[in-house]
């Protein structure tokens, strides 16, 4: 089955030569995805304080599993995508030193990212370990995300073992694919290498530009509280806060993109992984208020550019969300 074909105008088609064309159910479901996400803007436009005030708790249980573990959507997105190449490489390259030499760095890339991913996940759990002791709320972990505050012999073991593992299940997850959907996942994967590209450059952007402080760095100045407060549609310039837009938010709906690593001709796994995708990108966004880490808008406008990302993207790959049975 083949997806990628362009004709000279510009338009995708399939290997019988039909145009690609977004469905009525991706029209529905994005529209649907666009309506809520703006009329959240708009409640957070007048009421992001309010919003904060009624359900802000860095002890919730629900905002620190996700402020843990639910900003590894890119990092994922890019370990897959390397490591694809990596086995696609070893399938295609003839030349035995080129071969090694080739898929050597792409596992190398991997790698890294995986100790990225690690990096988050014990920095955050480790920072919430401490908190614990300290009998001070959990959520603060957001505060000390960046330090190194676990061993790095774990990280690293750690790192080596699962990129071992997983590069044994994506060599043998790959060496019977037809050369349709090899293709297929080749672009699938260069795609998904610049969508995270994008979307970690223009959410980093924003947030350098709007210099937005967040929910609780809030602080009681000349006895007004919430002094630093400032809307969405505020830029305050660079001054070291980054609030808005919300990363792991973006984080959370790159999650959604791992459904065009699946074959085309996989329509159950398709379904499963685009609601897994959507509902990671919805509730990391919920936790990421919920926990007083980002305001409403911080969370919605991340939201609607990452999600706009992956839906442009996927129509570059001529791939649907899920694929017609009649395909």
């Amino acid at each position: 089955m083949q997806w990628t074909s362009t004709n000279f105008s510009g338009q995708s088609q399939n290997k019988d030569g039909n145009i690609f064309k977004t469905t009525d159910g991706e029209k529905k479901t994005f529209t649907i995805l666009l309506i809520i996400g703006f009329a959240s803007l708009l409640v957070a436009t007048f009421f992001d304080k309010n919003v904060t005030s009624a359900v802000m708790n860095q002890n919730s249980i629900f905002g620190n599993i996700f402020q843990n573990y639910a900003d590894q959507g890119a990092g994922i997105v890019l370990f897959a995508a390397f490591e694809i190449i990596a086995w696609i490489i070893w399938r295609r390259i003839q030349g035995e030193a080129l071969r090694y030499i080739m898929t050597g760095g792409a596992l190398v890339f991997a790698f890294n990212q995986m100790l990225a991913i690690l990096q988050d996940m014990l920095s955050y759990t480790y920072s919430m370990l401490n908190n614990l002791s300290k009998g001070i709320p959990m959520g603060v972990a957001n505060n000390t995300s960046s330090v190194a505050n676990y061993p790095e012999p774990l990280r690293w073991s750690a790192a080596l073992i699962l990129t071992i593992l997983l590069s044994f299940v994506f060599f043998n997850w790959l060496k019977n694919k037809d050369e349709a959907d090899i293709s297929y996942l080749l672009n699938a994967a260069l795609i998904g290498i610049a969508v995270v590209f994008i979307a970690q450059t223009t959410i980093g952007e924003m947030k350098t530009l709007w210099g937005r402080f967040r929910p609780y760095e809030m602080t009681t100045v000349s006895g007004k509280a919430m002094s630093e407060f400032t809307p969405w549609y505020h830029l305050n310039g660079v001054n070291g806060h980054n609030s808005f837009p919300s990363g792991h938010t973006m984080s959370g709906w790159l999650f959604l993109y791992l459904t065009f690593f699946v074959p085309r001709g996989n329509i159950s796994l398709q379904k499963k992984m685009t609601i897994f995708g959507i509902a990671m990108g919805i509730l990391t966004g919920l936790s990421r208020v919920r926990i007083g880490a980002h305001w409403l808008s911080d969370v919605t406008v991340s939201s609607l550019i990452v999600g706009s990302i992956i839906f442009l993207a996927s129509r570059l790959l001529a791939a649907h969300f899920v694929e017609s049975k009649l395909n």
